[in-house]
């Protein structure tokens, strides 16, 4: 993102064609910026923007409207913004880009939707922009916020599970199927070779008929030859069945690793064991309840009381039957 502008970028220009709303918000002095205007964009789905140095007046058509008269632009001015943003709780991300320098110059604070949502004040004020204003962030609001930041960071490590268990299967086909050709190649090889040999044998005993003087002696050279068959074949077969037994150990393997249990509903009840825990130390028997009804519509394919029975487990660990 550039940081000066000579003159009044796309982006201001667009919001300076309307009044103030729920992305954008005009100051005339950087003393007028609050904690809580840049808490209210970065709760919001979308954030937004603040405009220093602008002015606010009434159009002909009876609109409000933002009227350029510039502010101060330094570097102190920038750095007092940044220490607003830091001392937030968690600090706040912010983008500060000068414009209209040529003229009367602004500054435009981009406050982006946070991804550690929800934000507060140094004070513990709670705030969110609706119609073109800073408004309490109400109760189940900051609730739906926090479930929605927490199922995103679990869809995001369930992704990555996902992936490496991805790559571990892939890794294990390719030399599952590396150890099968290898097998493959040996058993070609293999019959190739006993054909030569079989081959070798029959002429051999055609020969041995037509030499009726000489025939002991070639029977017993025959016999030599047979037993030196038949302890290759032997060999090279037992070799072939350890190869085989390593396929299929390896074959055992990946059915053992496919069979376990359902990572989704383990990971949903540590999802939401971690959410109950949290919400029973606000102690709001009310909250709790409204959490359960939450979360039985986040998971529908989980049965209420699997969910009742998981919360009462979480914050009765003595006694798991109860659910206050």
């Amino acid at each position: 993102m550039r940081k000066e502008y000579k003159r009044l970028s796309r982006r201001t220009r667009q919001l300076l064609s309307g009044s103030e709303g729920v992305d954008v918000e005009f100051k005339r002095e950087i003393a007028g910026v609050k904690h809580k205007t840049l808490i209210a964009f970065a709760n919001s789905r979308k954030g937004g923007a603040i405009l220093i140095g602008i002015d606010e007046y009434t159009s002909d058509d009876g609109l409000q409207r933002g009227l350029i008269v510039g502010c101060d632009v330094s570097d102190h001015a920038r750095l007092q913004i940044q220490n607003m943003a830091v001392s937030c709780l968690p600090p706040i991300q912010v983008f500060i880009v000068t414009e209209n320098t040529d003229d009367k110059p602004l500054l435009r604070v981009e406050v982006p939707s946070g991804q550690q949502r929800p934000y507060c004040s140094p004070s513990g004020e709670y705030s969110i922009r609706a119609d073109g204003r800073n408004r309490a962030l109400l109760r189940d609001e900051m609730l739906q916020i926090f479930i929605e930041r927490e199922s995103e960071q679990f869809v995001q490590r369930f992704k990555h599970a996902v992936s490496r268990l991805e790559n571990q299967l892939t890794e294990m086909d390719h030399e599952l199927r590396g150890g099968v050709d290898k097998m493959l190649g040996d058993i070609t090889r293999l019959d190739q070779d006993t054909a030569h040999l079989l081959q070798d044998l029959y002429g051999r005993s055609e020969d041995l008929k037509e030499e009726t003087e000489h025939s002991r002696r070639h029977d017993e050279k025959m016999e030599r030859v047979i037993r030196k068959l038949k302890h290759g074949l032997d060999h090279k077969y037992k070799e072939l069945a350890r190869r085989l037994n390593e396929v299929n150990s390896r074959l055992d393997a990946i059915l053992k690793h496919l069979d376990i249990d359902d990572p989704i509903q383990q990971n949903a009840r540590k999802h939401i064991v971690e959410l109950a825990r949290q919400i029973d130390r606000k102690d709001s028997p009310a909250l709790l309840a409204e959490f359960v009804e939450v979360m039985s519509h986040i998971y529908p394919e989980l049965e209420r009381a699997l969910i009742e029975r998981w919360v009462s487990e979480a914050i009765h660990p003595a006694n798991p039957g109860l659910l206050s």
